[in-house]
């Protein structure tokens, strides 16, 4: 009686152990179980939180619609300003266009005016080749050439063409020196010869005037 009392007494024992050690694992899982649950609750609503951040950034960054009036007046405001400029446009070319006839025009004219005026110069050549002959005296033809000469003189100025003075000092923008001459008599920078002269229209030079220019003594 007494062996078995005592392994009853195991086995009640053995058995109220594993109740327990049940009871600790069950309570484990469960709790392991709903502090995942709270965590997978944690990360979602974190979840959903970002993305009505995103959503809120992204409506917030789209401009607001136009209106159709507000797009109407824009479009007209744009057409009006797309008529302007290819009327300037138009106009720009139609301007350049004349001028450059009137600048071919001018070209024309202006060496029309010279010839008309040099004309009667070239025909005092014939009249004085007719006059001329063996028995004319030798400054009788100097004296042609010179009559001449100042006939063609007054028929570039009539055009506005004169000739560079050359009694002046020298001027570079005007005087062309060939070569310096030490002199003693002239000061230094004097036209002491001209070897070709030059011409000037209005204040453009058309040619230089070829000169020998004093220098100092050496």
């Amino acid at each position: 009686m007494s062996d078995q009392f005592v392994s009853k007494k195991k086995a009640d024992e053995l058995q109220r152990k594993l109740q327990q050690n049940m009871s600790k694992e069950n309570f484990m899982e469960e709790t392991n179980l709903e502090d995942s649950y709270e965590i997978s609750e944690a990360a979602q609503s974190q979840v959903e939180e970002a993305d009505s951040q995103q959503e809120q950034a992204v409506h917030g960054a789209k401009q607001p619609p136009v209106d159709n009036a507000s797009y109407e007046q824009l479009k007209k405001d744009f057409e009006e300003l797309d008529s302007s400029y290819k009327r300037l446009w138009a106009d720009q070319q139609n301007m350049l266009k004349r001028f450059q006839k009137e600048k071919d025009d001018l070209r024309k004219f202006a060496a029309a005016n010279t010839i008309e005026a040099i004309l009667p110069a070239l025909d005092n050549f014939d009249f004085a080749k007719k006059s001329l002959n063996q028995d004319t005296a030798f400054e009788e033809i100097i004296k042609s050439f010179d009559m001449l000469k100042s006939q063609f003189q007054m028929a570039l100025q009539a055009v506005g063409l004169s000739e560079i003075a050359t009694n002046v000092p020298f001027d570079p923008t005007k005087h062309e020196a060939v070569t310096n001459v030490p002199s003693a008599e002239h000061e230094p920078g004097t036209i002491i010869e001209v070897v070709k002269p030059g011409y000037i229209l209005g204040e453009r030079v058309v040619r230089a005037a070829t000169v020998v220019v004093a220098s100092k003594p050496e």
